[in-house]
């Protein structure tokens, strides 16, 4: 992990101000490549917040127009697997998708000036929370050529930003744990190390060491091995120092 990325998750897990979390991210975000970021997160479904770089009339429009009975992203949403990766050159020739949805995706692609994004649900406790869009200059084709290294910051630091967000403005009612194991699997992943790494830095098998992350997964409900890590840092459950 270098100084940069360990800097900005311990500014992400210990501030104590929403708005002010939001401002260090953007300004990450966009060092970063990012032109649009928007993230959603609450209790239930019909208690969303939305926080968003975008103008606040393109959500008052997205409603107006029931954009969302058509956006396959809202309804990826609603499925909490992993991030998924958007963009019209891609999705044009979707036969997948309805016209009104291919409409949707250039209609925003051309009104921000974006050509792709990553979308990624977050889910809490079996309870959706809602999640994250990282929109990107790059077509999708060009953002498959970007490092997945990269990518994959990005969506760790974006991933623990939500998790923190959440936690600042929506009251939790449970506290998760981990294995000492567990954590050490997460504390290494964190680290940038893979689980081939992990195993022989523990002295076990990269199957045990699968197993622990899967299980520290189940533990944190999270669907994703970034989404552990970010929920293991804002939770105190792992420190990256």
């Amino acid at each position: 992990m270098d100084d940069q990325l360990q800097s900005i998750l311990e500014h992400i897990v210990t501030s104590h101000s929403s708005e002010q979390l939001w401002d260090i991210f953007v300004e990450y975000a966009h060092s970063k490549g990012v032109i649009q970021v928007h993230t959603w997160f609450g209790n239930t479904n019909d208690n969303l917040t939305f926080i968003s770089t975008t103008p606040d009339w393109w959500f008052d429009y997205y409603i107006e127009k029931n954009f969302i009975k058509h956006d396959h992203l809202a309804q990826h949403a609603l499925t909490g697997h992993g991030p998924l990766l958007f963009g019209y050159d891609k999705d044009k020739s979707n036969p997948l998708l309805c016209n009104e949805a291919k409409k949707i995706i250039k209609l925003t692609t051309l009104k921000f000036n974006y050509g792709s994004g990553i979308t990624m649900p977050s889910f809490h406790n079996n309870k959706r929370i809602g999640g994250f869009n990282l929109c990107f200059p790059e077509t999708v084709t060009e953002l498959n050529n970007i490092p997945t290294t990269h990518i994959l910051e990005l969506l760790l630091v974006t991933c623990t930003v939500h998790e923190r967000m959440y936690s600042l403005t929506v009251k939790k009612t449970h506290t998760n744990s981990l294995t000492p194991r567990q954590q050490e699997c997460l504390t290494m992943l964190a680290r940038g190390l893979t689980s081939h790494q992990i195993a022989e830095k523990l002295g076990i098998s990269h199957h045990t060491v699968k197993m622990h992350i899967d299980s520290a997964k189940e533990r944190l409900k999270a669907n994703t091995r970034i989404q552990a890590v970010a929920k293991a840092l804002t939770d105190g459950l792992i420190s990256i120092a």
